[in-house]
């Protein structure tokens, strides 16, 4: 009994030890994107930076939502949830677009534009990794406190969704 015991167990050990690894990793794979499909529509990550991100995840956080006069503004997210198109060639297509209104601190919207982003990806991947950098230049804009309300447009899915980022233009010194 006692060998037939050390045959089960060297053959289970040996079967454990030539699993496919690579196998297994394209399941867990298809296994992330058929969760990505549930998820919702949305964003992660919206933050102010201090410059555009070099790629997805790589970017220098700014410290402040207030701003200089004339000084550029620099907003960063990931979006999360957006479909893909399948291309000729095996290849997959994600498209965003987005919408941009600038709100005032009694909201009214003082700035307004259909189209403010419009970007989008080719790949043979679906990829999950995608960020938008967005820069705006608001010279000229008075000081006070202001909001950027993006809409943001899944040209694949028809899906929408939309964030908000608080900010203030400081008193010229």
């Amino acid at each position: 009994m006692r060998q037939v015991l050390i045959l089960i167990f060297a053959m289970t050990f040996a079967a454990v030890a030539h699993a496919d690894p690579l196998a297994d990793l394209a399941t867990a794979q298809k296994a992330v994107i058929e969760a990505w499909t549930k998820v919702p529509f949305s964003q992660q990550n919206v933050i102010f930076v201090a410059e555009p991100s070099t790629g997805y995840g790589v970017y220098k956080k700014r410290d402040s939502n207030v701003f200089k006069p004339g000084e550029p503004i620099f907003s960063y997210a990931e979006p999360i949830g957006y479909g893909w198109k399948q291309l000729p060639d095996s290849l997959y297509e994600l498209h965003l677009v987005a919408d941009l209104d600038i709100i005032d601190a009694s909201g009214e919207v003082v700035w307004s534009k259909k189209g403010f982003l419009d970007s989008d990806l080719q790949s043979h991947k679906q990829n999950l990794e995608f960020k938008l950098d967005m820069t705006l230049n608001v010279d000229g804009a008075p000081a006070g406190k202001y909001k950027l309300h993006y809409t943001l447009y899944d040209m694949t899915s028809g899906k929408t969704s939309s964030f908000d980022q608080d900010f203030e233009i400081a008193s010229a010194s």
